[in-house]
């Protein structure tokens, strides 16, 4: 989680990188990474890791366990919707971006992650 510090940590959600998910952008931030196609299904890759939000970026930061790399931060300014788009008992969250690309986790508690982020959109 670079440029930033522990003082500014607004909130720390476990959470789990849907890359798998329909337009998540995963392409430009998994080294190697090639969408499911009708010749390639899916894989199912899911990466795990925690969320990390800070007053200008939700960074990403997958668990070293993982084999696929995913590191990534996400400015808060870019965001342009957050939608609530659980199903069961799979929790889930869709962050909308300006440029269009949807990635989606997996977490638990996402009222309260939704109103952390909505305040730091606010407060900029």
């Amino acid at each position: 989680m670079p440029y930033t510090d522990a003082s500014t940590v607004l909130l720390k959600k476990i959470a789990t990188y849907l890359a798998d998910d329909e337009n998540s952008g995963a392409s430009d931030i998994i080294p190697g990474y090639a969408p499911p196609t009708s010749s390639r299904p899916s894989r199912r890759i899911e990466v795990g890791g925690r969320l990390t939000l800070t007053p200008e970026v939700l960074w990403f930061t997958a668990h070293p366990l993982n084999f696929a790399r995913s590191d990534f931060g996400i400015p808060v300014e870019e965001i342009a919707r957050l939608d609530d788009v659980s199903n069961g008992l799979r929790k889930k969250v869709r962050i909308t971006l300006r440029t269009g690309i949807e990635p989606t986790f997996l977490l638990w508690g996402i009222p309260r992650f939704i109103e952390a982020v909505e305040r730091a959109r606010s407060a900029l």
